[in-house]
């Protein structure tokens, strides 16, 4: 991977901005770190769950003889148990605020109720039906086998062709129809002008394959009742949050639960919410009095864990003859499965419609959103959500724009860009762009990838056998997600500072990244940071991490403790000192409270002994809030070869140019680059989530089916930012998750589609992923 900064050292500080290397690494290398399953619990019970084996069925009765019989079984446990048990529905806030929001004809959405075990239908395959719970989990197993499921099939609605269909079969009979929703934005009047008066138009059908989010740490969880509350540690992308569903589900007040969030083996979206095996581990500690633990097999994974992505498109552009963009319109089909988890119909609609015309001045947008019930896992984000696929859309729509017209696509898109001049700017789409110089972006990415010598390039592959392809993504994304959030810095007696951070790490470097930020609002030394974040007992108030928020909201809610910390620091070497608070000063290179003009100070640890001595804390806390998200930006090219006998994909090169604000640590951040790209040219490339239409079996169900980018893959990543500091916030900056995510399907998928092209063949008929197969036969379908 290279990069524009020099990771080689850490001489100049550790301070922001400085490429410090991660001080929690060590014992995610050496083993040492404790995600769920790895935590000891000598006397634990443990959790089989049986699923259900087939797509869509009336479920009559669950016969548990048998698995009760298996000696070590403690109790087998059905939908029944649980409702006697009072506990309620995994909520879909599609009826709550701030989430709700009515379709086109001003009906609210549906609200499928998702219980932790299928009540009286199965609605996809790997459906929790009922779950064994054992003193080992071999016992567990075998009695789970043994559970007789009475049920009678019914029809599946799993391809898009079922699922529009009025005549199938509805998920949710109440409902009446398995289009869940539809949803207009735009100006539909004023876009059908536009293309009535444009030159030309075009239009393409596109595919944003399913995919599954194949976390490195299967998802577990280990509960317990101490007879007044409950436990519940578990791998997720916030504690607070996951608690307060967990409130409502159970029907109990804050006190009696307490979630804790151990190291966490990746959440991309899919660990925000309350999964069905959190209430089933949470139930049977207290029903059998001990503590209860279910770790996934990776085949359970894949069945049951949320999914994402799975669009259709139909979307059109309208363009002079000059190549000046008129007008935008987009039909998306969204097939999110059996139900719609946590806020995720708001989550669709927040993150694709408002970016959808891109960086672009694309004149009037017609979007329509329409959601579809499926006989399929259910969906949740996913790094990147509604941004890939815009990005996808329009970027697909440029490139065959600049085809039609005989012209280079980076000219096109120079053609059409919205100039920094302009911001902020109100894309079609709704979202204003506060910042970004998109030019730039495309002029160092075109600079770093040698776009003057793509002739020569093509003509070299050409020498080799090979085609040769060329294609850029420009990109954003609306950043921020919860707009609020907490943070606590508190002194040691030691003079060492804690931070209890309302966010999340599950693989981001928070440890080290506000560490930095401490260093530099306090001056105090980076290994006196200790970063706490994942226990609502510690720390009872945060948003976790989403939507490429930490740093940015994160962030700002620590540098705001800092000021509050210096504040109270202030009061208290007043009193100790027995000065007037106006005279004391904080001098951060020396980490002391000073009376002005003289040699009298206190440290840290003076201070924080003295608070404690009184029964009192040294600490200062904060909240910070946003107004709007952040839109972070920038450009990628992808250069590829590919064999014309074999359809096989050689990915050459890949650069990217990210404006992600002020970059507070460029080592981590290049880390976010290389696992981004990786995820999206995984989903453009290689994997695909696939059901079977007349069954609803899972047919890519592992590793043997489904594909994973492995690095062997993958070029040397290139790598630049252009910094523009977002002002809404004291560190200046944007998201950096998400972007290589949400640009790279794109440009990815326009060099193989700029290849076939070249070769003769229909580009328009290739789909993600690119796998040989599909290449080869657009190559044939000139």
């Amino acid at each position: 991977m290279r990069s524009e900064f020099d990771t080689a050292g850490n001489d100049a500080g550790h301070g922001v901005g400085q490429p410090v290397v991660r001080k929690e690494d060590l014992p995610f290398l050496t083993g040492q770190a404790t995600f769920t399953d790895d935590l000891e619990a000598p006397d634990a019970l443990h959790l089989v769950v049986v699923r259900a084996p087939v797509a869509h069925a009336r479920l009559n009765a669950v016969n548990a003889d048998a698995a009760r019989s298996v000696a070590g079984v403690r109790g087998v446990f059905s939908a029944a148990d649980l409702r006697a048990a009072g506990i309620g529905v995994i909520p879909a806030l599609t009826r709550a605020a701030p989430f709700a929001f009515n379709d086109r004809s001003g009906a609210q959405l549906p609200d499928p109720a998702q219980f932790a075990l299928a009540e009286d239908r199965i609605r996809y395959v790997g459906e929790p039906v009922a779950f064994v719970v054992a003193d080992t989990r071999a016992a567990a197993r075998d009695a789970a086998d043994l559970v007789e499921l009475d049920y009678l099939e019914l029809p599946v609605a799993v391809a898009y062709r079922d699922a529009v269909n009025s005549d199938s079969m509805p998920l949710w009979p109440e409902h009446g129809r398995n289009v869940s929703f539809e949803w207009d934005l735009g100006d539909r009047a004023a876009s059908d002008a536009a293309f009535a008066r444009a030159d030309h138009a075009i239009e393409l059908e596109l595919v944003n394959n399913r995919v599954c989010i194949a976390f490195m740490e299967p998802r577990s969880a280990t509960a317990s009742w101490d007879g007044r509350r409950y436990t519940l540690t578990t791998g997720s992308q916030g504690a607070p949050g996951l608690k307060a569903h967990l409130l409502t589900v159970f029907g109990i007040a804050a006190p009696d639960i307490r979630v804790i969030t151990p190291a966490t083996g990746g959440g991309f979206g899919a660990r925000g919410g309350v999964y069905p095996e959190f209430v089933m581990t949470l139930y049977a500690a207290r029903k059998l009095g001990q503590p209860v633990r279910w770790a996934a097999e990776r085949s359970e994974s894949f069945l049951a864990d949320c999914q994402s992505r799975d669009h259709q498109f139909k979307a059109a552009l309208a363009f002079d003859a000059d190549g000046t963009f008129k007008a935008l319109r987009v039909h998306a089909d969204w097939r999110h499965g059996a139900y719609l988890t946590s806020r995720s119909a708001w989550v669709m609609t927040q993150y694709l419609p408002p970016t959808v015309g891109g960086v672009y001045r694309t004149g009037p947008l017609d979007l329509t959103l329409r959601g579809l019930f499926s006989n399929t896992a259910p969906q949740s984000a996913y790094r990147g959500v509604g941004r890939v696929e815009a990005t996808y859309i329009i970027e697909s729509l440029v490139d065959a724009a600049a085809r039609h017209l005989s012209v280079d696509p980076a000219t096109l898109r120079e053609r059409n860009l919205v100039p920094p001049t302009a911001m902020p700017w109100r894309a079609a789409g709704g979202a204003e762009y506060p910042s970004g110089d998109f030019p730039a972006n495309l002029e160092r990415a075109l600079e770093l990838a040698d776009h003057a010598g793509l002739a020569r390039r093509r003509e070299a592959a050409a020498g080799r056998g090979a085609l040769f392809g060329f294609g850029i993504a420009m990109f954003i994304e609306n950043d921020g997600g919860a707009p609020i959030e907490f943070a606590t810095v508190r002194a040691r007696r030691d003079g060492d500072v804690e931070l209890l951070a309302g966010t999340q790490d599950f693989g981001m470097g928070h440890q080290t990244v506000y560490s930095q930020v401490l260093c530099d609002q306090l001056g105090i030394d980076f290994d006196n940071v200790h970063v706490y974040e994942g226990d609502t007992d510690l720390i009872p108030e945060g948003s976790g991490s989403h939507g490429s928020r930490s740093g940015r909201v994160g962030g700002g809610a620590i540098v705001k403790s800092a000021d509050a910390f210096i504040e109270r620091g202030r009061e208290l070497a007043a009193d100790l000192l027995e000065a007037a608070i106006g005279d004391i000063d904080y001098v951060r290179q020396d980490q002391r409270f000073t009376i002005r003009g003289t040699d009298r100070s206190a440290d840290i640890a003076d201070l924080a002994a003295a608070a404690q001595d009184r029964g009192q804390t040294f600490e200062g806390k904060a909240q910070f809030l946003t107004e709007r998200p952040a839109f972070s930006n920038g450009a990628q090219v992808a250069e590829v070869e590919i064999d014309p006998d074999t359809g096989h994909i050689t990915l050459v090169k890949h650069i990217i140019v990210m404006d992600a604000g002020r970059v507070l640590n460029p080592l981590i951040v290049d880390g976010q680059m290389h696992g981004g790209l990786a995820q999206g040219l995984g989903q453009a490339w290689l994997e695909d989530t696939v059901y079977d239409d007349q069954t609803g079996q899972l047919l890519s169900g592992s590793f043997m089916d489904y594909t994973l980018p492995r690095a062997a893959d993958l070029p040397d990543f290139d790598i630049a930012y252009n910094e523009i500091a977002e002002a809404d916030n004291p560190l200046g900056v944007k998201g950096a998750g998400e972007g290589p995510t949400s640009g790279s399907p794109a440009a990815f998928m326009n060099a193989v589609r700029d290849a076939i092209a070249h070769a003769g063949g229909n580009p328009s008929e290739l789909h993600m992923p690119a796998t040989p197969e599909r290449v080869w036969r657009a190559l044939q379908t000139g």
